[in-house]
């Protein structure tokens, strides 16, 4: 299957809304929030609450074929894809932050784990990363590299 740039970020955001906002209930007591990048929040998220932070780095588009016409008439084939990271903030101020904080990355983790969205995109090298703590949260990131295919 083949999607262009913007559907491509389109489905990998909801490919993790879906089993955020159907799983994170049960490990948090309660949806935790989500900041989108490209979306602008006014406020600071509260230092007492787990959240989380989507974003989507492109790395690469290389062409894929070497002539025109292949699935439309003058177009070229092309490989994308990059980093999609799940940045996962737990308050220190809560005693089972380091737990429930694990547990939310897996769910993330798992969001993508050898999934494919319906334009195509694929998940690989899906990964838990710990980061160095900020002074209010404990920070996990998962990463995973999108690739999709383009006509151009």
């Amino acid at each position: 299957m083949t999607t262009v740039y913007p559907q491509a970020i389109d489905e990998m955001f909801a490919r993790f809304k879906i089993d955020w906002d159907s799983g994170s209930a049960a490990i948090a007591g309660y949806i935790p929030e989500v900041r989108w990048q490209g979306k602008t929040e006014g406020t600071s998220p509260p230092k007492d609450k787990f959240w989380a932070r989507v974003s989507y780095n492109g790395v690469f588009e290389e062409q894929s074929t070497l002539s025109n016409c292949v699935g439309e008439p003058g177009k070229k084939h092309y490989e994308a894809g990059g980093f999609l990271y799940v940045q996962l903030f737990s308050p220190k101020s809560l005693p089972t932050a380091a737990y429930k904080g694990r547990q939310l990355a897996v769910l993330a983790r798992n969001a993508f784990r050898g999934k494919v969205t319906a334009g195509g995109v694929w998940f690989r090298r899906v990964r838990i990363e710990d980061m160095p703590d900020e002074e209010s949260f404990l920070v996990k990131r998962v990463v995973a590299e999108p690739e999709y295919d383009e006509l151009g």
